[in-house]
């Protein structure tokens, strides 16, 4: 459209002018992956050739702008309490925190790909309503502190990145200037009128207000229609036509949303996307149900991040008899039982802790690796980490935690400086093997290879301490312990051809349907092995009589009843056969013990399948690499302290 053509049709005469056209607003919370946003990792739904379209408002550092927002506060609040509580660094004080999260983020979307999408007669213009809104958006919101926004016209249609800290001001607990996404809207002025209209969403309905405005303003109208399933992705944007998709869509979405902005109708909606996870969820609630009656006793959630570690609780809890109920990252005990939890959860010892000093090292240098362009920035980071480098004939390091420098060569032929120039020079190989995996693969298997870009980034930038596969091989991203349990999913999807989320929780109601009718067979058989002796003794006995013509007085005759009815059960009317019946008793035990090795079988396959849903809801979730962030802090932590001890020791 021409910027002529566009004025006039702004402006809009009563009889020349168009009829309004008709588009959707989305205003919704998302994932906030400011590797995605800033294009530090690129989708499959990306037009390359575009990127550099892209607009960007706001590219700055989250650990400096809390610096900036809160270190005034941090300061005053430090000084008023005592030492044991003051609070070092206000950014890690609230990247532990459960109340509270980092940043937020928000897609804005106007129309879809259709009406506003690229090639679409409406792009321009909604490029244009974008621009707007996003120019005038922390004006309108002064408790909203925008540090990265970026809109991107590289995908479908256009669409706005906005990510944010919430703050708020003259708090009376904690710092007077804070984070808080509830408060900086009450200060705001909007608060929440019910359980149905929160804080959360009467701010999006404010901001829609201010959008259609705009979209007035150009000539459009607002249309309510599919604007919860704006902003998708080619492939979701094809599928969204089915409506059971769509459904599915929108509660994946409500599953990122934080505690406070989700409704009691959202929590009933996500507990019944499908049947497999609503029995589960009714299977876990009654067997709380059941043990809480036993046990007398409330059962609480103990949180557990590191799934050696929830396996080693929920073995010491087997052993000292505690009741408890384990989920995914959850063990549900009895409250009086918690602070056993705790106990035992403390005595777990995180496998690095045991591996010697120079399998730390080699961990070190595996890892700087990735994220080094040759082997003297590498040495440099190893100095960052505390390092001492010793340079000679002969190359040696010494680890913080060390008392002795150690020569590379020791470690192995992989740790000679020109086998790890090759190994650097290597270091993107995997990544874009898995790039172009995951352009052939279908959106389910897209977001497993989306996680394993993910889990790398996270190990390039040290956000948590990776594990090997294989403890006597060097580290790489192809023994990484993560990456590869990732990679099983996909596996798993691609050797039974489950191709959507559907299809994986049809396959596990399968599958548990299977195990449930074999084993009632292997019962019934089981059962009738006894019945059956017994008949074939009354048949001998009815066909002896019968051949023998004997005297029968009362008993026998009762008895010589039961026989016949027996064979006519069978349909036996000679003594020949029977000889069918007594095969099939042989063969009885030989039957049971096949169909139990279908059961053993397909229990294995159920417990992939298993597997693969507890991984796909912790990446629908946005849980996985926070619950990897999470678990490398309690070894941090745990680690501390046994250095504080044998300090003071």
């Amino acid at each position: 459209m021409s910027k002529n053509a566009s004025a006039t049709f702004r402006a809009g005469s009563n009889s020349s002018a168009p009829k309004k056209k008709s588009v959707s607003l989305t205003f919704r919370v998302d994932k906030g992956v400011l590797q995605h946003n800033n294009r530090e990792f690129i989708a499959k739904n990306v037009v390359r050739e575009r990127i550099t379209e892209n607009i960007t408002y706001k590219k700055e550092d989250l650990r400096e702008k809390y610096h900036e927002l809160f270190d005034k506060a941090l300061e005053e609040y430090n000084s008023k309490i005592r030492a044991d509580r003051r609070i070092d660094d206000y950014y890690s004080h609230i990247e532990k925190s459960k109340q509270e999260k980092l940043f937020y983020e928000v897609v804005v979307q106007i129309g879809d790909k259709d009406n506003c999408g690229i090639g679409a007669e409406n792009f321009e213009s909604a490029k244009q309503m974008l621009d707007e809104y996003m120019k005038a958006f922390e004006e309108r919101n002064p408790n909203i502190k925008v540090f990265n926004a970026v809109m991107h016209l590289d995908e479908a249609s256009p669409h706005l990145h906005i990510d944010f800290v919430p703050v708020c001001h003259n708090q009376t607990r904690g710092l007077s200037t804070r984070v808080s996404l509830k408060k900086a809207l009450e200060e705001q002025g909007i608060s929440s009128k019910s359980k149905k209209m929160s804080e959360w969403q009467g701010w999006a309905e404010a901001e829609k207000k201010q959008l259609c405005e705009i979209l007035k303003k150009y000539g459009f109208s607002h249309d309510v229609k599919g604007a919860h399933y704006a902003h998708m992705t080619v492939d979701e944007y094809k599928e969204s036509r089915k409506e059971l998709e769509k459904i599915n869509s929108h509660i994946n979405e409500l599953k990122q949303k934080p505690d406070a902005e989700i409704s009691q109708e959202d929590i009933q909606l996500i507990k019944k996307q499908n049947d497999f996870m609503r029995s589960e969820i009714i299977k876990r609630d009654e067997k709380i149900r059941i043990l809480s009656k036993r046990a007398g006793a409330k059962f609480v959630a103990f949180e557990v991040y590191s799934p050696d570690k929830l396996a080693f609780i929920s073995e010491e809890l087997q052993r000292s008899n505690i009741p408890f109920v384990e989920e995914s990252n959850s063990l549900y005990v009895p409250d009086w039982a918690y602070k056993n939890c705790c106990a035992i959860a403390a005595k777990y010892q995180f496998p690095n802790k045991s591996s010697g000093i120079h399998d730390e090292i080699k961990l070190d240098i595996d890892t700087l690796v990735y994220s080094s362009e040759n082997f003297t920035q590498l040495l440099d980071k190893l100095r960052e980490k505390g390092y001492e480098i010793k340079e000679g004939k002969y190359l040696a390091v010494k680890s913080p935690k060390a008392q002795r420098f150690v020569r590379l060569k020791t470690l192995g032929e992989e740790y000679l400086p020109q086998n790890i120039e090759k190994r650097i020079a290597d270091r993107d190989k995997f990544p874009k093997m898995v790039q172009a995996r995951s352009a052939n693969a279908n959106e389910t298997e897209q977001r497993f290879y989306t996680t394993i870009t993910q889990t790398v980034i996270a190990v390039r930038t040290f956000r948590f301490r990776p594990q090997k596969t294989n403890p006597k091989k060097i580290y790489c991203f192809e023994n990484d312990k993560e990456i590869n349990h990732l990679s099983e999913q996909i596996l798993t999807m691609r050797e039974l051809n489950l191709n959507s989320r559907d299809e994986i929780y049809e396959a596990a109601e399968a599958s548990q349907q299977k195990i449930n009718d074999t084993l009632a067979k292997i019962k019934q058989l089981t059962d009738d092995i006894p019945t059956l002796k017994s008949d074939i003794a009354q048949l001998k006995f009815f066909f002896s009589v019968r051949q023998n013509n004997q005297y029968l007085d009362t008993m026998n005759k009762v008895k010589f009843a039961a026989a016949k009815e027996t064979a006519d059960k069978y349909g036996i009317t000679s003594a020949e056969e029977i000889e069918s019946l007594e095969k099939r008793l042989r063969l009885s035990p030989m039957y049971i013990n096949s169909l139990k090795d279908e059961v053993s079988e397909e229990q294995t396959k159920m417990s992939r399948i298993s597997d693969l849903i507890r991984t796909y809801e912790k990446i629908i979730e946005g849980n996985y690499i926070d619950n990897l962030v999470a678990a490398e802090r309690e070894r941090k932590e745990r680690e501390e302290k046994t250095q504080n001890k044998k300090q003071t020791i």
